[in-house]
């Protein structure tokens, strides 16, 4: 019994950052992309990311931030076939929150090499 609890509160921490970055997704497809609202919502996600034990991911969102932060916007082409900033910010959040899966990793992975050469 105690196995099943453990399992029903690992998956509310995941959905509860998923809802996080997929509200990050949102507002950058509504309004572009603002250091200022993401940036909180970044962190905020990448705690949960430390809690679940995800290494990448908790080093993709900080990267991601870090970004921000320093460039006040997202202006690198992460993802070569996508072609507006936005577009390559919320694909790139979605490879996050879909991170379970071992091809969104790797790519998540070959992106947050490419922002740490950034840094």
């Amino acid at each position: 019994q105690k196995i099943v609890i453990f399992a029903l509160y690992t998956i509310m921490r995941t959905k509860e950052a998923n809802d996080i970055l997929n509200s990050a997704i949102e507002s950058v497809e509504k309004n572009g992309i603002s250091a200022e609202t993401l940036i909180p919502q970044l962190q905020a996600a990448r705690e949960h990311a430390l809690q679940e034990n995800d290494p990448l991911v908790t080093r993709a969102l900080r990267l991601a931030w870090q970004h921000l932060e320093s460039n006040e916007a997202f202006d690198t082409e992460l993802a070569e076939e996508i072609e507006t900033p936005e577009e390559n910010f919320a694909y790139f959040l979605a490879l996050c929150v879909k991170s379970d899966n071992a091809l969104n990793r790797d790519e998540l992975r070959v992106m947050t090499n490419q922002l740490q050469q950034l840094a």
